[in-house]
């Protein structure tokens, strides 16, 4: 048996294009519009953002199914670095890894210019975090740290009690439904997925 996810939603007022994350690399989909009976389906077969109207047996070449796919993410990637009190991460996306104010958290693979004695490859702990940012205790500002340049990850150490947080990659393994195979306005839908493993 190959893997398989079966789930369920309800289209907003204006169906807009949706990203599923369902914990592996889609193989092949159905998608059913259980309010107006459409159905599309796609499989690896076929090319990426390709569908199958199933009642007619129609291919569309556009905004169907794309598969998502990351190799590995285990931190956030750094965007940017300020040398400021409070010192300012910028980076990709904070929900995603959990980041929480009171958090010890470690920066790795930066490039910075190493004018300062201390490296912003440290570890930190974080005073408040919004979707794209995390806002350190630490003044980076003093002239002991050096200036960041490009590149680097950042993850969590320990939560506010201290309690470790184990390294855990939170990759993306799913699909992207575009406009084509999303269904009616306020639609409830149903997705059937397999996945390219075989589950023992």
């Amino acid at each position: 048996m190959t893997q398989m996810k079966v789930w369920t939603w309800t289209n907003p007022a204006t169906a807009v294009v949706r990203h599923e994350s369902i914990g592996f690399t889609v193989s092949e989909i159905t998608v059913t519009d259980v309010t107006n009976g459409a159905q599309w389906y796609w499989n690896s077969a076929m090319t990426d953002g390709y569908y199958v109207l199933v009642g007619d047996g129609s291919v569309t070449t556009s905004n169907g199914f794309t598969p998502l796919a990351q190799s590995t993410a285990v931190g956030a990637t750094i965007s940017g670095f300020t040398n400021a009190n409070p010192g300012v991460i910028t980076v990709n996306d904070t929900a995603t890894f959990g980041f929480a104010a009171g958090d010890t958290i470690k920066v790795a693979e930066l490039a910075d210019d190493l004018t300062g004695d201390a490296s912003l490859n440290n570890t930190f702990t974080v005073a408040s975090v919004t979707s794209t940012t995390i806002t350190l205790v630490e003044d980076t500002s003093v002239t002991d740290y050096s200036v960041y340049v490009s590149g680097g990850k950042v993850t969590r150490v320990s939560d506010t009690d201290g309690k470790a947080i184990p390294i855990e990659n939170l990759a993306i393994g799913g699909i992207t439904l575009g406009t084509g195979v999303m269904g009616g306005n306020a639609a409830v839908m149903t997705a059937v997925a397999h996945g390219e493993n075989v589950v023992l």
